[in-house]
């Protein structure tokens, strides 16, 4: 997974210390054309006041944009509508990201809030559908992975990784009667203190779940290499399962002008003899030396530096690095 963490975002690196990296942004495509304003009547406009004069100026918003992946996009699909709002536009993407002309897609509202819609037969095909709101912009993708479908437990469609605290992948479970999609819960336990860490369910069809978690810790991934995940249904029962999953973080202190830096890392949820490729790409004003590194988890966890970053300008640092599981 490319990684790039930009300078002066809401989840950047320490400006005063070593600190934790957190997720910040998965490095989504570029949005062009008419899916980059919110909507399709430019409603992302708000009123700031700047204090200047006492003029108020109108401050296009950057809509929110989220991807998330079904098994299937055939059936009834059920949006969160905390990631569209008001859905304006169904339309059909290919392989290539390409999109396709708006389709007429009834869409209802549920007595929860959520939307529903089924796409037509002639859609049947689509790689994935991008689903434009008042409020966000919604790219929903059919994995490329067969479908078996859920059986009788709770299963994931994905090689579930956390990155920097982040996970994003969609669950199957046994088909369900679904009447209010904003009544089923998924959380995921963390090991250290038997509680669990909720997530938000993005997207949903009957036996399947879109979802994303924030801020998990390495505990929770157990000795195991194993997430224990639990989705709450309306009546109070619940639907498990004990899923392979693993991590990264990456530490980097606060750099000073021409002096390298560390970068280090930990992983968790792997054996310590796996293996773990970096690759760095130096930006205008960077060197990171070495741009390659290979290291087991052992030696990760260790401490040893993986590279060294340094800078012609000191402070937090913009970062791109590709982290892959090679053993």
């Amino acid at each position: 997974m490319r990684i790039i963490i930009e300078r002066g975002l809401v989840l950047a690196l320490a400006v005063f210390a070593v600190h934790l990296f957190t997720a910040m942004s998965m490095a989504s495509p570029v949005m062009t054309g008419e899916l980059s304003g919110r909507g399709e009547n430019n409603a992302g406009l708000n009123s700031t006041r700047l204090g200047i004069d006492g003029v108020d100026v109108a401050i296009a918003a950057q809509p929110q944009y989220t991807e998330a992946v079904l098994a299937s996009l055939d059936g009834e699909i059920y949006i969160n509508p905390k990631y569209t709002g008001k859905v304006t536009a169904v339309r059909a993407i290919d392989k290539n990201g390409l999109l396709g002309e708006k389709m007429s897609v009834e869409t209802r509202i549920m007595t929860d809030g959520w939307r529903k819609f089924s796409l037509p037969s002639s859609m049947s095909g689509a790689y994935g559908v991008i689903v434009s709101g008042d409020e966000g912009i919604l790219k929903l993708s059919r994995s490329e992975k067969p479908f078996a479908g859920p059986g009788g437990e709770l299963k994931s469609i994905n090689d579930d990784i956390i990155e920097f605290g982040s996970l994003n992948t969609t669950f199957t479970f046994p088909g369900q009667n679904v009447l209010e999609p904003s009544e089923y819960e998924i959380g995921i336990r963390n090991n250290a203190d038997n509680s669990f860490i909720n997530g938000n369910i993005i997207a949903m069809k009957s036996d399947q779940a879109a979802v994303e978690f924030l801020d998990l810790p390495p505990t929770s991934v157990n000795k195991e290499g194993l997430i224990h995940v639990s989705l709450k249904k309306p009546d109070g029962t619940f639907i498990n399962g004990n899923l392979p999953a693993w991590g990264y973080n990456i530490m980097v202190p606060e750099t000073e002008v021409d002096k390298p830096a560390p970068i280090t890392a930990e992983v968790f949820g792997l054996p310590d003899d796996s293996e773990i490729r970096f690759d760095f790409t130096s930006l205008s004003g960077q060197i990171i030396d070495p741009s390659t590194r290979i290291l087991t988890v052992g030696e990760i966890n260790r401490g040893e530096t993986v590279s060294t970053i340094t800078t012609e300008f000191g402070g937090a640092q913009p970062l791109t690095v590709l982290i892959k599981r090679v053993k």
